[in-house]
């Protein structure tokens, strides 16, 4: 699956000249001098308190003094971010309205063929990070490595239960890659949030959970659970000491961007200023502080190079879709 994708995470570079160069043109790049005149709404697809309103809240706070008006976070959860996608799709593309995205952006269209929009009607404004994808197990678990783990699965095939949110999801795929790359069958258990999936690993209901490191941090921290590898194309600075799946020989790089984009047809020149401004608001000790506290890995892209990104993806996603059933 990686080479393309591995090739879009090579185009995850350093900013600093992006951001001279955001610096020097100013806050206002030419043709968006009267932009914004009023508050920003910005759309966060979770409940309040879920990642991605995090996320688009302390985005919101380190854009003080930055975007000369407030940007009030709006939630509209539901069906996977489908709520806030169709949400922002009904208002004007004027700017005034942004969308706090993840790779929802692309796996709720295509899990939902009767879902009317795509990562295509938007225009992506940063990527800033993205949230390491790992498989976890219990601490007192008799899989010591991810090796341990296909080995079981490949003496009882189909029955080593693996817990993920819902058929379709990121962490169905990835569960779903590991398998194939290693010529196994995993026995995949759906749930409806990642307390549901972390008490059934603790009670021993599921051998494992795939999920993002920051939802078992602090379970790791408190010994509880032991993270076997991670869906990345390097291991991360937060757990340099647990090694990727690729290391190991299976090609499973699954990255679940963080970021923000806006309706297409947004005018270039506010586009333009949203680029330039965000690449000044994750700067801010504010918004590093958040990274770092969500375990979020800082990796940026803006603009066409970021839209790159997601049809890269979409390429590699949506064959594996399809073996799926979507």
């Amino acid at each position: 699956m990686n080479s393309t994708m591995c090739r879009g995470l090579g185009r995850i570079l350093v900013v600093l000249a992006v951001f001279a160069m955001a610096v020097t043109v100013g806050i206002n790049p030419a043709g968006a001098q009267n932009y914004p005149t009023k508050q920003i709404e910005m759309v966060a697809w979770a409940s309040p308190g879920g990642g991605s309103d995090i996320m688009c809240r302390s985005f919101s706070k380190s854009a003080e003094g930055i975007i000369p008006q407030p940007l009030i976070v709006v939630n509209k959860k539901g069906g996977g971010g489908a709520v806030g996608m169709a949400y922002v799709q009904g208002r004007p593309a004027d700017g005034y309205t942004l969308l706090g995205i993840t790779n929802n952006l692309l796996y709720t269209p295509l899990s939902n063929k009767d879902f009317q929009f795509s990562h295509k009607d938007f225009d992506p404004i940063i990527m800033w990070g993205y949230d390491p994808k790992c498989i976890a197990v219990a601490a007192n678990s008799p899989y010591k490595t991810i090796e341990d783990l296909v080995a079981a699965a490949k003496s009882t095939p189909g029955k080593l239960k693996i817990g993920t949110f819902g058929p379709g999801t990121d962490d169905h795929v990835t569960g779903y890659m590991l398998g194939k790359t290693a010529g196994v069958q995993f026995g995949f258990v759906p749930f409806d949030s990642g307390g549901e999936i972390l008490a059934a690993l603790l009670g021993g209901h599921i051998a494992a959970q795939v999920t993002e490191v920051a939802e078992v941090k602090s379970q790791m921290d408190a010994g509880k659970v032991r993270i076997l590898g991670v869906a990345t194309e390097k291991r991360i600075a937060t757990l340099p000491d647990v090694p990727t799946f690729t290391e190991k020989g299976f090609k499973v790089v699954v990255p679940k961007f963080r970021g923000m984009a806006v309706k297409k047809g947004t005018p270039q020149p506010v586009v333009d200023y949203l680029i330039a401004n965000s690449l000044k608001a994750v700067k801010t000790p504010e918004f590093q502080k958040y990274q770092k506290d969500s375990y979020v890995e800082p990796a940026f892209l803006t603009g066409k190079e970021f839209e790159k990104l997601l049809q890269d993806q979409v390429q590699e996603i949506a064959p594996i879709m399809k073996e799926l059933g979507f």
